[in-house]
């Protein structure tokens, strides 16, 4: 019986070993940030992770509260959030340059806003609370500019939408029943460069919302930068993220680290974790691998 166990291990580890002398896929996307790279037309790829956050607010100020959409009055609110988001991406390379992204970040956990001696009796413990929502719709695109050209790195240009609602922690939002809508955009150019044997990527963005508007924040500018470091069909990938936004909550300088492994020519899976706490699992499969081009034969010499 160990007999055929140890046969079976070593056939089982010969196999494995095969896989990983497989050549894997273009990196599409480090732990959390987009790469230059775009995964090719009929390529696709499924992105989800979770992250805690956490937030507590009482503003001695009193707000204005809107009273059953009839009047409003001042009173003391307060905030508290402790939950995990939940991102999900599903994306399809369109073209060989063009990739289409939709999904949305989801939440477990609680959100709430208190409103203090809600009835005017002067006293504060006497109080309601109201759950707010936090989650958003998300579509957005990436086309790559032009590929790793000599010393030329490859560029892309991506842009990201998101509309739903998000954490109130500005206490802007009168209709404390509702949750605060908010709609943002995000613009930012990625490039990709091979290093002898690692590969380098970062990016720059522009992220702008309706919420920083409202509160009079300016816009974020998520920088972001990469490192790959391939070895037998695996990767080591270490990335840093100035800032995430996910249903209107920024993350802020967010390290991560993780491997990718290249199960085949054309799929790959990377699995990371980061400094804020929390995931990132993407599964790439279909993507297309640029061909090597065919060296240029010589006409025959009789010499």
């Amino acid at each position: 019986m160990r007999k055929q166990i140890f046969i079976i291990s070593v056939l089982s580890l010969f196999s494995f070993t095969q896989i990983l002398m497989a050549n894997g896929t273009n990196p599409v996307n480090l732990n959390l940030i987009p790469c230059a790279e775009t995964l090719g037309k009929g390529g696709y790829s499924l992105s989800t992770g979770m992250y805690p956050y956490s937030k507590k607010e009482a503003p001695e100020d009193l707000k204005n509260v809107d009273i059953g959409g009839f009047f409003k009055e001042l009173h003391k609110v307060e905030l508290k959030s402790d939950i995990w988001l939940i991102p999900v991406r599903i994306t399809y390379g369109i073209t060989d340059r063009l990739d289409f992204t939709f999904g949305g970040t989801y939440s477990i956990g609680d959100t709430e806003k208190t409103i203090l001696d809600y009835y005017e009796v002067g006293d504060q413990t006497k109080k309601r609370v109201y759950s707010q929502m936090v989650v958003d719709g998300v579509m957005g695109m990436k086309y790559k500019i032009q590929d790793i050209t000599g010393n030329i790195p490859a560029l892309s240009f991506g842009w990201e939408m998101q509309l739903g609602y998000t954490i109130d922690d500005g206490f802007v939002d009168e209709t404390v029943a509702n949750g605060f809508p908010f709609l943002a955009s995000l613009i930012y150019m990625s490039g990709s460069y091979d290093v002898n044997v690692i590969n380098i990527h970062g990016g720059l963005g522009i992220f702008v919302s309706s919420k920083s508007v409202q509160t009079n924040q300016r816009f974020d500018i998520p920088i972001q930068i990469g490192v790959e470091v391939p070895f037998n069909g695996f990767s080591a990938v270490v990335d840093y993220n100035g800032y995430k936004p996910l249903s209107g909550i920024g993350l802020k300088n967010i390290f991560s680290g993780g491997i990718r492994y290249n199960i085949s020519q054309n799929a790959s899976v990377n699995a990371s974790i980061a400094s804020v706490g929390g995931f990132t699992i993407n599964l790439i499969i279909g993507t297309k691998r640029p061909s090597a081009p065919k060296p240029i034969q010589s006409a025959p010499s009789l010499f």
